[in-house]
This record gives structure tokens, sequence and C-alpha cells, in this order.
């Protein structure tokens, strides 16, 4: 392959939408809390840290979510236009009846 077709493909492989990947968002992991009394006492100043932790961690991963929502979205959108022109050229080219999936598959 040459230089400039495999840098070609490389961005269209960059660059296109299908290609793109939604955030990977990552749950933050839960805080343990011990259940009997010594280690709870022992351990305690080690949990409130942990929730910290936690709590601060939740609110970027919960953004993430939305954002990754949001992407979601806006690629079902992008599907639903070119679902619509699919059809609207298999209209225009008289195949509709020809692609259209079976209503009764039996």
């Amino acid at each position: 392959m040459k230089p400039e077709m495999a840098a070609a493909a490389i961005l269209i492989f960059l660059v296109h939408p299908a290609f793109a990947q939604a955030p990977l968002c990552i749950p933050p992991e839960e805080p343990f809390v011990p259940a009997d009394d010594a280690a709870f006492g022992e351990y305690a100043d080690l949990v409130a840290e942990d929730f910290e932790r936690y709590f601060s961690e939740v609110r970027p991963y919960i953004a993430c979510l939305d954002t990754a929502r949001q992407d979601a979205f806006a690629r079902a959108r992008e599907i639903s236009a070119q679902h619509e022109a699919f059809w609207k050229r298999a209209d225009e080219m008289g195949l509709t009846e020809e692609v259209a999936p079976d209503a009764d598959p039996e």
C-alpha cells in the first residue's frame, strides 16, 4: 500500500463516526465498611477517607455516563437520518417493495 493511501486510511479510521468510541465510564470502587465493631473502630479513619474518595470519583463517573448517553442519542439521530435517506433513495429507484423486510416471516 502506498504511504498516501495508508495515511488516508488511517485518517478515515480516526475521523469516521462509525469508528468513534463512546467514552469508557468505569464506576468508582465502593467503600468497604467493616461489619464488626472492633474492625470498624480500628479502620474508621481509612473508611472515612474511602468514602471521600468515592464521592470525589462518582461525580466524574456520572458526567462520563451523561456524555456517553448524549453521544448515543446523537449517533442514533445520525443513523435515523441515514435510514430515512436509504428509504427515500430506495423509493426513488423503485426498490421499496424489494428491500422491505417481510412483515410476516412465515
